[in-house]
């Protein structure tokens, strides 16, 4: 059986003697850092002197202190170990007679400074084994103990401005998952089993239990937007709650705390599908069953944060976890923990809030991806943030009119610095809201009059508006259409060929319809073709000239006709040919007139 001084032992890194000390306490909450402070009595000498004070001042800061507790018959042992954080002289009667040490536990590492990066494609199992990995040293965790029981493989998830624990911290919170440090190392996901039976009365003193009737009630309402619809769950009570006696109470007077109506849900945007948001539901009213009833006590055996033990309250035996202890030896040796609890069997932590996230405000960052496999328009970009994980998961672009079949459609390009906001602020719901210059991809249409708005694509087509000036629709190969607003003109541009294709084509000009091709100009009508002219009709051809009728020819004209051949005229008919005047015919020639007939000729 070991000795009431032998309850409590400490060691000092570097401290090869025994460690005098009174006024210990350590404070192991979870899902936080612990907290140590004793008065180190570390020398025997009866005047210490201020040269030596502060020698041990600048020796044992930073270094690492173990606690081992027992019980008075040694058959329990629990260690916890730290960092000497703060030391202060302890001075009496103006001379120092030992050191007021303060230290916190080895998970200061993971809260050094905060981070910024994204995890792809990793549980949370993944997530925390990666970190652990990184930035923490010596046995600070084991890899059968960071267990956590959700899963599923996040897309992403983001670290954003927090220190690791923080992060882990937040995940847990929001997941439903054990974590805390059992003193010597880290724990995720599950709770630590033990044999530790305490009796009320014996071993445990100060034993009490407080019931907390709180609603379970839960509704939440968010939105599927692969599949655009609404997505919903609800419960009233939770059915994963503990068997505890006091929390079954606790779940069947949910009627005096909560109404039964659930069709009033509160948004989130936690969750992307139904199972989501069905899992959500589950893990937040099993959340709040733990938080039924709280048992404390005082215990002279050692107890650690998350460890699975047993109340015998009389003929009443009570499974409980405990959620936080406070470890105390006053004087040298002597032991007792503090300690508060809930039942074992609860489906969730007490501290389980599904509506945890990190609030993120608008930021830059740059698209390194556009090529959305969903073709939603989507995009992937790197932030502006340190070393580590910057790339996203694929986020929606906002734009200024969108629905089936209709809608405005600009999709930024890899390289292009973009604003990203958040969907209420929430660093897991990122989305592209516009699209920014900068100094290395300045804008070519700026004017200190802002007179002019343009749009250009990548491989050059452009669209620009000059006010008061004019409109220009162009593309690189030379086509260009000019609303010409300064001249009251529009001007049609192609190097090859402009094409008009409908069914009416009708032009109206209120002065003069001027045809100009440098080769030719062709005509084709499939039934008729009418000209109207209301004056002079004057047609000049340079060479030949072919008319060809298919059909009848008829010429009408009510004035002179004129007909003048500077060389030869032949008319040639086929069958007859008829020269009728209602007055004279008269053939003039310089020379003969000659009219043949192979039969009579006829001249009346």
């Amino acid at each position: 059986m070991s000795k009431f001084s032998d309850q409590v032992h400490i060691t000092i890194d570097e401290f090869a003697q025994t460690v005098v000390y009174y006024d210990l306490e350590l404070s192991q909450p979870m899902m936080d850092h612990h907290h140590f402070s004793f008065v180190w009595q570390y020398t025997g000498k009866a005047v210490i002197k201020p040269a030596d004070q502060a020698a041990a001042l600048r020796k044992y800061e930073g270094r690492e202190v173990i606690f081992t507790f027992k019980s008075i018959n040694g058959g329990i042992k629990l260690m916890s170990k730290g960092i000497i954080q703060k030391l202060e002289s302890v001075d009496v009667n103006g001379s120092p007679v030992g050191l007021h040490v303060k230290g916190v536990s080895h998970t200061v590492l993971l809260k050094d400074s905060k981070k910024s990066r994204i995890f792809l494609d990793r549980s949370l199992q993944e997530i925390a084994l990666s970190i652990f990995a990184d930035e923490t040293a010596g046995e600070f965790y084991q890899r059968d103990a960071i267990a956590p029981s959700f899963h599923k493989i996040f897309d992403y998830k983001i670290q954003y401005n927090e220190t690791s624990f923080n992060f882990l911290k937040r995940l847990s919170a929001r997941y439903g998952q054990w974590f805390y440090f059992d003193g010597m190392r880290m724990q995720f996901g599950q709770t630590k089993t033990s044999k530790v039976k305490l009796i009320n009365g014996s071993s445990l003193h100060q034993f009490g239990i407080e019931t907390n009737l709180v609603s379970h009630k839960t509704s939440f309402a968010g939105y599927d937007y692969n599949n655009a619809t609404n997505i919903r769950a609800s419960e009233l009570k939770t059915s994963f709650g503990s068997a505890d006696s006091f929390s079954r109470i606790v779940a069947d007077r949910q009627a005096s705390v909560s109404q039964p109506a659930l069709s009033i849900a509160a948004y989130t945007n936690q969750a992307g599908n139904s199972s989501e948001i069905a899992e959500m539901v589950k893990l937040q009213t099993a959340g709040r069953d733990a938080n039924s009833v709280f048992y404390t006590g005082v215990s002279y055996y050692p107890i650690g944060v998350g460890q699975v033990f047993t109340i015998q309250n009389q003929t009443v035996e009570h499974e409980l976890i405990a959620i936080e202890v406070v470890h105390q030896s006053k004087v040298h040796g002597n032991y007792s923990c503090k300690f508060r609890a809930i039942p074992a069997d609860v489906a969730a932590p007490h501290y389980t809030n599904v509506e945890k996230f990190r609030k993120a405000k608008s930021q830059s960052a740059i698209v390194t991806d556009n090529n959305d496999p969903e073709k939603l328009g989507r995009v992937r970009v790197e932030f502006y943030w340190g070393a580590g994980g910057r790339e996203s998961e694929w986020m929606r672009v906002t734009q200024q009119y969108s629905g089936s079949g209709r809608g405005s459609y600009c999709r930024p390009e890899i390289g292009d610095e973009v604003l990203v906001d958040f969907e209420g602020g929430n660093v897991d719901c990122p989305y592209v809201v516009a699209s920014h210059y900068n100094g290395n991809a300045k804008p070519e249409f700026f004017d200190p009059e802002n007179m002019i708005k343009a749009i250009r694509m990548r491989f050059g087509q452009l669209l620009k508006f000059i006010e008061k000036v004019g409109i220009w629709l162009s593309d690189p190969s030379g086509n260009e259409i000019h609303l010409d607003e300064k001249n009251k003109n529009i001007n049609v541009t192609s190097p090859e060929t402009v094409t008009f294709n409908c069914k009416n084509f009708i032009i109206n000009a209120s002065e003069g319809i001027t045809y100009n091709a440098g080769t030719h100009i062709a005509e084709n009508a499939t039934l008729n073709k009418t000209t109207i002219v209301g004056g002079v009709l004057n047609t000049s051809v340079g060479g030949d000239k072919m008319l060809h009728v298919v059909g009848g020819f008829h010429e009408q004209i009510d004035g002179d006709f004129h007909s003048e051949a500077k060389q030869d005229r032949n008319l040639i008919s086929h069958s007859d040919i008829v020269s009728q005047g209602d007055q004279n015919v008269e053939f003039h020639s310089k020379n003969d007139i000659q009219n043949n007939s192979t039969e009579e000729t006829r001249q009346n």
